[in-house]
């Protein structure tokens, strides 16, 4: 009867195979939006609470509560803003989600038709980048955020297109399917200008890129706008978007981007470029070339009226590229720590001499030598310093850099902050203490959130940023114990940024955002007599560090609408410029002997290091920048808008949260033949409770059948349970094997189990435990069998590197006790190693080895087999003793041992791979293998809960088959899955 029900329903499915395209696209459209959140760490365990306004539900932490509150107050008043500029409102409610994974500033929108999703992370961002402008971090977020949902989320006006998109698994207007990647950023970012009066459209850092880069003769093209690799190059989304969308609004008008949008989702369909052709005139190409033109015009006169008044830029320590960290002098004034960055190695702290580099004779003798073999050959000038020879290097480990470094007063160790990894996946910032002469590194703290620590004198004691619940406090760190003590405590409206200690460490200077401005603020070394260091002329200043022997800071100050060093009397609050420069002065550090000043300074590819000796002289006059006189190359004023707090209720526990649903599609090939498969996915937005129920169908020979699988992952470990019920009957399919019909049967299965897992520096522990129970109907023979397993199975990975180079080493281990017929117990392990970064030669090599254990004759249905896809309904724990080797049909070997063996090389996309398998009764005597040779891609996702998407994962490719009775033969494959 089971096995007549399932043909009977196999029968009407393969009806279904002619199916419309959109079908297809629909799984492409899904794999295109989740990689957004992909790294997104699921935490459903944690205390989550709701809180709701009128047009949105908030969804945090507890311990982000404060921040929250403050945010969701002002969300109404945000939304107005927004709605009256954009000209639309998103479908209501809109989910927010608050979260705080890996202490940086971030957050994203998923503009989905059908329930658009925010995530805002609530770490607040600094003075140092462009979104470091703000009055609270939680207004510019939202404002940028919710900006894009409006945006994006506005609907065709054409019948047929909406009908087909709502049929899809995501529902996406044509503005997201069809706008680049600038045009939405820099809409966003036009509008958190306009609404907020801070953001980048008002801050220093968007014209000093788009200044510098123009001076430079190194703007982006039209197409390097949306995505450009090369140094800060995916900031000018923002900055070069929004300027350039700023100057198309001041030739046609505000509402004429407006228009844009409503061509854009129009009843006649058109894409971007017509839509903007028939608002402006032109191609988006040709005036976005005519907007770099004027800038770069605006940028030279800039350039040309600060060299009047004089640069003084300091002296050339090093000329260097990409993202170099602040330099920090050591207290005998000898050694210069510095974070050296690459385009594509990790970062590295290498330690300098202070002093001049000495010649390098070797090379001066090579140029000799060439110049008596070529007399008349014309050697190199030098025009930058020469390349300084790092004392001692500290390279990243486990994929992680160190950064920030600090001296202490034995001029021998150095004060670092290095992301680690929580076990719950997420990161947080921590100290280590780095012997430059032993080359020990200590671990000081662990999650604790620290920042920008600077050790005192007395070498047992640090200042430093302690962020955590959205917001960065100051706090004292006992460097032997790792504890933190708040001195200065922060909230979701103010927060401090990077404190230094005195030369005495009687005290302390730190920077504060009060009210959108970023003040000077010094206290004693106890936090207390906080009081403002602060000329009153509105600029923000940052980046303060003690001046030895006087009571002033060098500090950098934007005042005339440029980053730049200012020196900054404590006592009278006065103020005078130190430097002048094009781009940006920024990170101070005073050397303790000789009082030189070491700073780093903006180019288009990178950041030097420079310093200004007592000798050098000063700039003591400011020369201003702004937009009036200079356009976008200078730093404009727009008037902050009033965003007035609203009442809210009570937040109340968030239990399973709003829950969506969602068809996937999915497929699979192999040596058996084809099929295809549904997934109906329901799951909330933190992924506490999802589900999925697939149904697949296909050739006779293919796995056909349907499973039901929910995952509840507020306890830890997780519980799983789950129902499968599947006809597989090999010995039908494309290429019988003589062993396959003992594998022919058709099954129902429940299991319940629990999972769970660690993560740390290097290493993660994955485990799983549970059994299952069902009836198994096989082919051969009249009696249908009980089928009752336990099982467990364990993975563990270490992943260590340094610098460029690792390796990943990951042990999986299952065993299996359970009765079909006949009691069995069945063991399966696999061993995997693969090097890992830039430096290593790539290369993948794994070997699994299965053993089937039973007292009498076991049931054939659990007999180690090769070959054939792997299953998208059969859980794989249960199932282990499956051996997948889709380029051959199931059942090409079948025993109670099996043997298998992969070598890879894996390069950008594909990876070229030559494999084996054997399986034999006689352990140990493994003769007959199947082996092939090919190439394959893999693609998997983890659960992604803001987008309600499951767990996905597919692998595909060619391989060429090297033995009977398949040889020479080349076959495709695709597996596919889906699960909670």
């Amino acid at each position: 009867m089971i096995r007549r029900g399932f043909r009977v329903l196999m029968q009407g499915l393969r009806g279904l195979r002619h199916t419309p395209r959109p079908f297809f696209v629909s799984a492409i459209v899904a794999l295109a939006v989740a990689p957004a959140s992909a790294q997104d760490p699921v935490r459903p365990w944690l205390d989550w609470r709701t809180l709701a306004t009128t047009n949105y539900r908030f969804h945090y932490p507890r311990e982000l509560e404060e921040w929250a509150r403050d945010a969701a107050a002002h969300v109404e008043s945000v939304d107005s803003a927004i709605v009256a500029l954009v000209g639309y409102a998103a479908p209501r409610p809109v989910n927010v989600v608050i979260d705080d994974p890996f202490a940086i500033p971030n957050g994203y929108a998923l503009p989905f038709l059908d329930g658009p999703v925010s995530v805002w992370w609530a770490m607040p961002a600094d003075p140092r980048t462009e979104i470091g402008d703000y009055r609270t971090w939680g207004e510019i977020l939202s404002v940028h955020e919710l900006t894009h949902i409006a945006h994006l989320t506005r609907p065709s006006r054409n019948a047929f297109q909406r009908q087909i998109w709502a049929s899809l698994p995501v529902n996406l207007g044509p503005i997201a399917r069809k706008s680049p990647r600038w045009l939405y950023e820099g809409y966003a970012t036009l509008v958190e200008g306009r609404i907020t009066g801070s953001g980048r459209p008002n801050g220093v850092w968007r014209p000093a890129l788009l200044r510098q880069w123009a001076i430079e003769g190194r703007l982006p093209t039209y197409g390097q706008l949306s995505a450009w690799g090369d140094y800060d190059g995916g900031e000018f989304a923002y900055v070069g978007g929004s300027a350039f969308l700023e100057w198309l609004t001041k030739r046609e008008g505000d509402s004429s981007l407006v228009h844009v949008w409503r061509r854009m989702t129009a009843r006649v369909v058109r894409g971007f470029d017509a839509s903007f052709v028939g608002v402006y005139g032109d191609a988006p190409a040709t005036l976005y070339g005519r907007h770099a033109a004027e800038l770069t015009r605006d940028a030279m006169a800039a350039k040309a009226e600060l060299e009047r008044a004089g640069l003084v830029e300091g002296e050339l320590v090093q000329h260097l590229s990409w993202g170099t960290g602040d330099p920090s002098i050591s207290h005998n004034g000898e050694r210069v720590a510095v974070v050296v960055r690459e385009r594509d190695r990790p970062a590295r702290v290498v330690v300098w001499s202070a002093g001049s580099e000495r010649p390098d004779t070797a090379a001066a003798r090579r140029r000799v030598e060439q110049q008596k073999r070529d007399p008349q050959d014309v050697p190199d000038r030098r025009f930058y310093p020469v390349p300084k020879r790092p004392i001692k290097t500290l390279l990243a480990s486990n994929g992680r850099s160190y950064g920030q470094p600090r001296w202490f007063a034995d001029d021998r160790r150095v004060l670092l902050t290095r992301w680690a990894p929580r076990r719950d996946g997420t990161l947080r910032p921590d100290l280590y203490i780095w012997d430059t002469e032993s080359g020990d590194v200590d671990r000081v703290t662990h999650g604790a959130g620290i920042l920008n620590a600077d050790p005192h004198p007395n070498g047992h004691e640090a200042v430093a940023m302690q962020c955590h619940a959205g917001h960065c406090d100051i706090a004292r760190v006992d460097l032997a114990r790792g504890a933190a003590t708040t001195l200065l405590q922060a909230d979701a409206r103010h927060s401090y940024y990077r404190p230094r200690y005195s030369p005495d460490g009687s005290r302390f200077v730190a920077s504060v955002n009060d009210g959108g401005q970023w003040r000077i603020v010094v206290a004693d070394r106890d936090g207390s007599n906080r009081r403002v260091v602060d000329p009153g002329d509105g600029a923000n200043r940052y980046d303060a560090q003690w001046l030895r022997g006087t009571d002033s800071l060098v500090v950098v100050s934007e005042r005339g609408g440029i980053p730049n060093l200012e020196l900054l009397n404590i006592a009278d609050a006065s103020a005078r410029t130190l430097t002048r420069v094009t781009g940006a002065a920024v990170g101070p550090d005073v050397s303790p002997t000789d009082g030189s000043i070491w700073f780093l300074t903006m180019h288009s590819r990178g950041l030097d290091v420079r310093r200004m000796t007592r000798q050098t002289p000063r700039a003591d006059t400011v020369v201003a920048i702004t937009a009036d006189r200079f356009g976008f190359a200078g730093l404009q004023s727009t008037k902050a808008g009033t965003l007035a707090a609203g009442p809210l209720a009570p937040s109340r526990a968030y239990g399973v949260g709003p829950r969506h649903q969602r068809w996937l599609p999915g497929g699979y090939y192999s040596a058996d033949g084809a099929g295809g498969f549904i997934t109906v996915f329901s799951g909330d937005i933190v992924g506490r409770l999802n589900a999925t129920a697939t149904v697949t169908y296909g050739e006779p020979g293919t796995w056909q059948g349907g499973s039901v699988t929910m995952t509840w992952r507020h306890p830890r470990p997780a519980i799983e349970l789950g129902a499968q019920g599947f006809l597989d009957e090999p010995s039908l399919g494309r290429h019988p094997q003589a062993l396959a019909d003992s594998l022919d049967a058709t099954a129902m299965q429940s299991f319940l189990a629990l999972s769970g897992g660690r993560l740390g520096d290097g290493w993660r522990v994955r485990g799983r435990l549970g059994g299952g129970a069902g009836r198994l109907d096989p082919d051969i023979g009249l009696a249908s069998y009980v089928r009752g397993l336990g099982f467990a199975e364990m993975e563990t990975q270490l992943s260590p590197s340094t610098g460029a180079q690792g390796f990943v080493l990951r042990l999986r281990g299952h065993a299996t006790r359970g009765h079909t017929r006949a009691r069995y117990q069945r063991l399966r392990t696999t061993l995997e190693f693969e090097t890992t970064g830039r430096d290593a030669f790539p290369i993948q090599l794994s070997g699994t080895f299965a053993r089937l254990m039973a007292p009498g004759s076991p049931h054939p249905f659990e007999l180690l087999s090769i070959g054939g896809a792997a299953s998208p309904v059969a859980d794989s724990s249960l199932f282990s003793q499956r051996y997948s080797m889709p380029m051959f049909p199931t059942g090409i070997a079948v025993g109670r041992a099996l043997l298998a063996w992969r070598v890879a090389v894996p390069t950008s996309t594909w990876t070229w791979f030559y494999e084996g398998a054997s399986a034999t009764n006689a352990l140990y005597a493994f003769r007959d293998w199947n082996r092939a040779v090919g190439v394959d891609m893999e693609y998997g996702l983890p659960p992604i809960p803001v987008g309600f998407a499951p767990r996905m994962y597919t692998r595909g490719g060619a391989a060429y088959t090297l033995d009977q009775p398949f040889r020479h033969q080349v076959r495709l494959f695709l597996e596919m899955r889906i699960e909670p």
